[in-house]
């Protein structure tokens, strides 16, 4: 059981590994491609992620949401997330704009403006991470959000969404600008492995050792 147990998580953190690795590679692939404008709904976000995307439309201030604990520097913060109007469409995309530290109000959200009028966004087409932890049962308080679900702020909201998240190239006054990067963690995931590994061949050795002295 010890064997197998082992064996089953140096596989997982091994395919954790490759899945990055994958995704880093789609990354700088698709980052030279043209940059792609969006217009309208798309029926998957597999043709526009990490894809240069451009998009021109009117912010959607009232759907303006944080999300919590997002880490920079050592230092919590949110990720702030605004919904933009495509022009002269009925949908929106979700644009993060940015990142901003914890105030003295927390768990209260910091204020940031959101222009009126027609915007243009330049960026990078991303998805929110699949895996996450729910802290506690209530996990929208008021405009902040413990994580993103483009499906469940579609839901919270009404709002018709196209399937990916644009981090801005340009962060709101006074936010810091937030990248994509696939391949953080691979060579974390590649030492949990060998060391996974490491251990089922001790407990083998172990096996092999104890039950040769057994048979003595």
């Amino acid at each position: 059981m010890l064997v197998a147990l082992t064996l089953s998580l140096g596989r997982w953190q091994t395919l954790r590994a490759e899945e990055k690795q994958a995704r880093q590679a789609l990354l700088e692939t698709r980052m030279r491609e043209t940059p792609l404008h969006l217009t309208g709904s798309v029926d998957s976000a597999e043709p526009l992620l990490y894809r240069r995307v451009h998009a021109a439309g009117q912010w959607i201030a009232a759907g303006q949401v944080f999300v919590d604990n997002q880490i920079r520097d050592g230092r919590a913060g949110f990720h702030v997330v605004t919904p933009l109007r495509l022009e002269g469409r009925k949908d929106a995309v979700l644009v993060n704009r940015g990142w901003v530290a914890r105030s003295d109000a927390y768990p209260r959200a910091p204020q940031i403006e959101v222009p009126a009028g027609r915007v243009e966004v330049t960026g990078t087409a991303t998805l929110p991470p699949k895996r996450f932890l729910e802290l506690a049962p209530n996990t929208v308080i008021e405009n902040v959000w413990q994580n993103l679900s483009i499906e469940r702020y579609a839901r919270h909201t009404g709002t018709a969404l196209l399937p990916v998240v644009v981090l801005a190239d340009a962060p709101a006054p006074g936010l810091a600008a937030v990248r994509e990067n696939p391949d953080a963690g691979i060579a974390r995931h590649r030492e949990y492995a060998l060391t996974w590994f490491s251990l089922a061949a001790l407990a083998i050795g172990l096996w092999i050792v104890l039950n040769l002295r057994k048979a003595r």
